[in-house]
């Protein structure tokens, strides 16, 4: 087994210890289920090959840093009992065809997808704000209905009994391992259900999501569940007990038929 897989099975294993961070979400959701995980498979293979090489001598190293959290967060998935299939983000809509969640990446370039999954029926979390507009899940205006927030560790959960808090508690909830770390926001519609928050900010929620049907931004409506995760290119590998948790309850939730 991998350092990536035993790393994937280490989390999995933290964080069901203590009823603290325990998800009221059905963990054999996952089991025989097929997640589309959407991210860039391209950028660091290619500053790899540049002749010449990268003038930025920290490009490769970044690069990998993003590629490293994919891969941790591919490994993660399939720890719970996904099927794992990767996906560049040029890839057809088609490629959805036979799966039961999409997770798209930070580490995409927002302008290669657009609004290419944005009436598919299959349940979609995301962690790249920057297609939030796109998606009809916010406004499209960068700064103020979506953006990236510097030096942040925790959240303020405001959703405590909703199976996406993951059995946390209300209140102040410390998710990252330290405080100069990012954290993607947005302002969903009033159809959205808001879980958490950043700290001090009320109207930049971190965690929301859109039942089936829900209306999102304006009259747009939910073709699935829509779940958007506050993960930023190198955050994935930095979530403590607590985020890992509720990471588990986002997927687990949005691959769930609704009620």
């Amino acid at each position: 087994m991998n350092m990536q897989r035993l790393w994937a099975l280490f989390v999995a294993l933290h964080i069901g210890v203590g009823a603290a961070v325990a998800a009221p979400v059905d963990a054999a959701a996952a089991r025989g289920k097929h997640v589309l995980y959407v991210y860039n498979r391209t950028k660091l293979e290619n500053a790899r090959a540049a002749v010449p090489p990268p003038a930025d001598p920290k490009r490769i190293p970044t690069l990998e840093k993003w590629r490293s959290n994919d891969r941790k967060a591919i490994a993660y998935l399939e720890s719970l009992g996904f099927a794992v299939k990767e996906n560049s983000e040029s890839s057809p809509e088609s490629d959805t065809q036979g799966m039961d969640l999409i997770v798209i990446s930070e580490s995409v370039d927002a302008l290669d997808i657009s609004t290419k999954y944005r009436f598919t029926p299959v349940p979609l979390l995301t962690f790249e704000n920057d297609l939030l507009g796109e998606l009809g899940m916010t406004g499209l205006k960068t700064g103020r209905d979506t953006g990236t927030d510097d030096n942040q560790r925790f959240l303020w959960m405001v959703n405590a009994p909703h199976p996406l808090s993951a059995g946390l508690s209300a209140g102040l909830q410390n998710v990252l391992q330290t405080e100069d770390l990012k954290m993607n926001w947005g302002k969903p519609g009033l159809g959205a259900i808001t879980i958490a928050t950043l700290r001090g900010e009320p109207d930049k929620a971190a965690i929301f999501a859109y039942e089936k049907g829900a209306t999102m931004n304006g009259e747009a409506l939910a073709p699935a569940r829509r779940v958007s995760f506050f993960l930023w290119q190198d955050t994935f590998e930095q979530l403590r007990p607590e985020g890992l948790a509720l990471f588990r309850a986002a997927v687990l939730w949005a691959v769930t038929p609704p009620q």
